[in-house]
């Protein structure tokens, strides 16, 4: 894929216009979710010092672009650079998805009164917090530049971040730390999910840059590897 792409934006044209929307997609996204982590962990209100709706309005207003740009120019040059056309398509939808979770943590911070704390789990929350705020850097570069190894590393470290969000969730689930109240339990284990959903559309961006196109949000596949089948929603 990353060969199909370095092909097609050799020159300016409807995609690499359409590429470079979905670049201020992503700065946008990490804009998002820096400040609805600072709000929900490091403050005790969920004021912004922009309205996290209009940013939504306005990544969905470059999807729509992007969609656009990759219509009339598969219109115009016919089938032969489908492919890169239709990833496009798909790395734009993750990353309005990302958008959507992103708001979903802003709208924990507005129902949790106080800052949150992660009680036992404090450590990983902090180190997952950190990783895929890193992501968001590497992302870019690769989306940018179509570092391939780069992607493929986001690819590699994916399972970490998933794995342990998910054993978390059960450990607060079963009341591990009894000193959370109720709402911390619930507000606590939901940002585990959405912080996991993050970095699993970062890690969808990325395999579309790796991947073959029916092999999109999936692992990465080595060569003589029969690993076909574990994909990165996991």
């Amino acid at each position: 894929m990353y060969k199909k792409f370095m092909e097609l934006f050799g020159k300016e044209n409807l995609l690499d216009q359409a590429i470079r929307m979905t670049e201020k997609m992503l700065a946008t996204d990490r804009e998002m979710f820096i400040a609805s982590v600072e709000s929900l962990r490091k403050k005790d209100h969920a004021r912004l010092p922009f309205d996290i709706y209009e940013k939504d309005k306005e990544i969905n207003e470059y999807e729509r672009l992007v969609r656009q740009n990759v219509l009339t120019h598969l219109t115009v040059s016919g089938i032969h650079n489908i492919v890169p056309g239709l990833v496009l398509v798909s790395i734009v939808i993750d990353v309005e998805r990302i958008g959507d979770y992103t708001k979903n943590i802003i709208e924990l911070a507005m129902a949790h009164p106080t800052r949150l704390e992660g009680g036992i789990f404090e450590k990983d929350l902090a180190d997952i917090e950190k990783i895929v705020t890193e992501r968001f850097d590497s992302i870019t570069g690769v989306i940018s530049n179509m570092d391939i190894a780069a992607a493929k590393k986001i690819m590699s470290d994916h399972r970490n971040v998933s794995s342990r969000c998910d054993h978390i969730v059960t450990d607060i689930i079963q009341e591990k730390d009894k000193s959370l109240t109720p709402g911390a339990a619930s507000t606590l284990a939901l940002y585990f999910r959405y912080l996991k959903r993050v970095a699993s559309h970062i890690t969808n961006i990325a395999s579309s840059i790796v991947n073959p196109f029916p092999r999109i949000g999936f692992s990465y596949q080595k060569s003589g590897s029969n690993n076909s089948t574990e994909d990165t929603e996991s």
